[in-house]
């Protein structure tokens, strides 16, 4: 379980400030519950699910599908306290690991007491069907909202919106950005309305329920994205095989002593690990190196992080392979 720290990334102005005092429903009580986050890949879920939080847990890259699985973060407030649940892109299964992330979704808004659907201001177009099929099946309230409005001209964005409320048959939805934080206190706000009243389930220092090597695993993963090209990405599940903390000195101090950890990437073909490997071991140090300092900053201190590669035939197509990277 992982406790709040510094901030890895700075949250947007007001994120983090409190709800009104008295609670939201007019009773003075506190509200908790389950929010899930959907939309197409690259939509931009984990920027807003790390916005919210004020911190970078959910990893992002420019590339689809970065996302494989239900992430759970946590956002206490003076009269809220907020489960948010970073889930996959929407898509169209094409092998056994898609069908996995496609249940993640499902079982994630069945979980959920609402949910955020984000659209993409850039692609208003991008599988039109998907989504409303989607919203053909959803039964939990909705809030949905337009994304990276910050790259869209402000004389378009009015336009925009109409478009999409009328394609999609809803309310117009609720422009933001969540790489900068415009509108983001307000989806926060409209969010808490929809909480169930009740206490917190966590404390009040807890930002997520997986542990710190489940977050190191994904840092590491999102730097082979950053670092590969192509379609290898893809083929490349991280596990942590040793997440050993560092040890205490004799006033009990772990300061400045490493965390020590060991990871495989397991890819699908030889080819692919040559690749990933590069001449002489250069792509995986590099590898290595930028996931190091993510790591380091996760952990808040010095770590020696050391990589293998080893193939494991079709794992995203296989059952086997699925259960045991955590899949199913």
């Amino acid at each position: 379980m992982m406790r709040s720290r510094e901030p890895i990334c700075s949250p947007p102005p007001s994120v983090s400030e409190p709800a009104s005092q008295g609670g939201n429903d007019g009773q003075g009580g506190h509200r908790f519950g389950y929010i899930t986050l959907v939309g197409r890949p690259n939509a931009g879920k984990s920027t807003l699910f790390n916005a919210f939080l004020g911190q970078r847990l959910s990893i992002v890259t420019a590339r689809p599908q970065t996302t494989r699985g239900r992430i759970l973060g946590i956002l206490t407030r003076p009269a809220s306290q907020l489960v948010v649940l970073d889930t996959p892109g929407l898509l169209e299964p094409t092998y056994k690991l898609h069908e996995t992330m496609e249940r993640q979704i499902r079982r994630a808004c069945s979980d959920g007491d609402a949910v955020v659907l984000l659209l993409d201001a850039t692609r208003p177009d991008d599988r039109v069907d998907l989504i409303s099929d989607f919203l053909a099946r959803n039964s939990k309230p909705l809030l949905t909202v337009l994304n990276k409005i910050d790259q869209v001209p402000p004389k378009a964005l009015e336009p925009l919106m109409a478009s999409m409320a009328a394609t999609y048959g809803i309310d117009s939805p609720l422009p933001l950005s969540a790489l900068t934080g415009a509108n983001v206190p307000q989806l926060l706000e409209h969010v808490d309305t929809l909480l169930p009243v009740g206490p917190p389930l966590y404390p009040e220092d807890m930002v997520a329920e997986q542990p710190e090597r489940f977050f190191a695993a994904e840092l590491i993963r999102e730097t082979a994205f950053e670092q590969l090209t192509d379609e290898l990405p893809y083929a490349i599940q991280v596990e942590i095989d040793e997440f050993r903390d560092p040890e205490e000195d004799d006033s009990g101090s772990h300061k400045g002593r490493k965390t020590y950890l060991h990871a495989t990437l397991y890819v699908e073909r030889d080819s692919q690990k040559g690749i990933v490997i590069g001449k002489r071991g250069s792509r995986l140090k590099s590898i290595g190196t930028g996931a190091r300092h993510k790591v380091e900053e996760l952990v808040g201190g010095p770590v020696f992080l050391e990589l293998r590669v080893r193939v494991r035939p079709d794992w995203r197509k296989r059952d086997r392979d699925l259960k045991e990277f955590g899949y199913v």
